[in-house]
């Protein structure tokens, strides 16, 4: 037997109340509670189509992090950008393609240069300040999309312009390796702890260890941040999920986000999404690329077009009018006009001779 309407209509209120006051981790109700309470279709029209809407939710992600790429070329190009003007156009580009635009799936982070090393950017400007970005900068992108209340998170790190620098070079294999080294085991029953495990130890053995500062990832799915926790034995504040050691489920949609965080310097952090399936999962990030050349941002990577170029301010025609010359300027001239005139004469009557030695 259902609950009673007037119940039903009590526990939607205060679901509502919970996630518009304070969308964390503790506010959310996830689909698996939903589901083992028998709550689907749930009284607040949290849609049932859930692995479909994560689908489209990764599309408009990819979709941000394309439009952000572009946006960094242009720094490349010489445009002044700020973060916050970056993060404001990507944003501008999901909501145009079909993520809701009144509950993002979270704040988008663009964070350059020093801020990178800060997981999260900006803390004061939810992560995507007013510092101009630059070339060279280190710049990482997280971002996501909502479709019928369901979420993606996706990152890429990008440099402005390439490096030959060793150390950002040998941070980004790292993280990119470590990710590799586990995507052959997310399938139901794998303990998300042990994932953790291996991506960590790959980076401690490229020396990184202390600089990957969080967990491997984690579950999402109504909200950014929901269990399971991909940790190998301890909390995690900055996803704000405690430490669990259940295995990975069928029906769970995580993230694989190793990263690598040098204070003052920069940040490198790639972050996938995968749905869970009891033979191994599916690779919902697999077609925006990760790998070194996607990295590095070159001047040819895109086509010079005007809607890409900083715009030149228009220069009026009078500009390019000589100005009005003064009275020794016209006495310069009318005596530079006499001497070329004497030279001319004195060269057809043989008066110059040239020679192909050097004087």
């Amino acid at each position: 037997m259902g609950l009673p309407m007037g119940r039903r209509v009590l526990l939607a209120g205060m679901l509502v109340l919970l996630l518009c006051s304070a969308p964390t981790t503790a506010a959310c109700e996830t689909e698996v509670a939903n589901a083992l309470e028998g709550k689907f279709p749930s009284p607040t029209g949290i849609s049932p189509d859930k692995d479909e809407s994560i689908r489209e939710a990764v599309r408009l992600a990819s979709v941000g992090q394309h439009v952000g790429r572009e946006m960094l070329w242009q720094v490349l190009m010489g445009a002044n950008l700020t973060e916050r003007q970056i993060a404001d156009e990507i944003n501008r580009a999901m909501i145009e393609n079909g993520s809701n635009p009144e509950w993002p799936s979270f704040s988008t982070i663009v964070a350059s240069g020093a801020n990178g090393a800060i997981p999260h950017g900006d803390p004061a400007n939810d992560g995507a300040g007013p510092k101009q970005v630059m070339v060279g900068d280190v710049v990482v992108v997280d971002l996501g999309g909502r479709v019928n209340d369901w979420v993606s998170d996706v990152t890429r790190t990008y440099v402005i312009g390439g490096t030959t620098n060793a150390t950002v070079l040998k941070a980004y294999m790292a993280v990119y390796d470590a990710q590799n080294l586990t995507f052959p085991l997310i399938e139901a029953g794998t303990p998300a702890w042990a994932l953790d495990d291996i991506a960590r130890t790959h980076i401690e053995e490229q020396g990184f260890g202390e600089h990957f500062i969080h967990s491997l990832g984690h579950g999402f799915g109504v909200c950014v941040h929901e269990p399971p926790l991909l940790s190998g034995g301890t909390d995690d504040p900055l996803f704000g999920l405690s430490y669990n050691q259940q295995p990975l489920a069928p029906y769970d949609a995580i993230t694989i986000e190793p990263g690598i965080y040098l204070d003052g310097w920069f940040g490198i952090r790639i972050e996938d999404d995968f749905l869970v399936n009891q033979e191994s999962h599916e690779f919902l990030t697999a077609d925006l690329p990760r790998d070194l050349a996607w990295f590095m941002i070159q001047r040819d990577d895109y086509e010079v077009s005007k809607a890409l170029v900083p715009p030149v301010e228009s220069v009026p025609e009078t500009a390019f009018l000589p100005a009005p010359l003064g009275l020794m300027e016209i006495v310069a001239l009318v005596g530079l006009a006499g001497w070329r005139g004497r030279a001319l004469r004195d060269e057809e009557n043989g008066a110059f001779a040239f020679s192909d030695d050097a004087p």
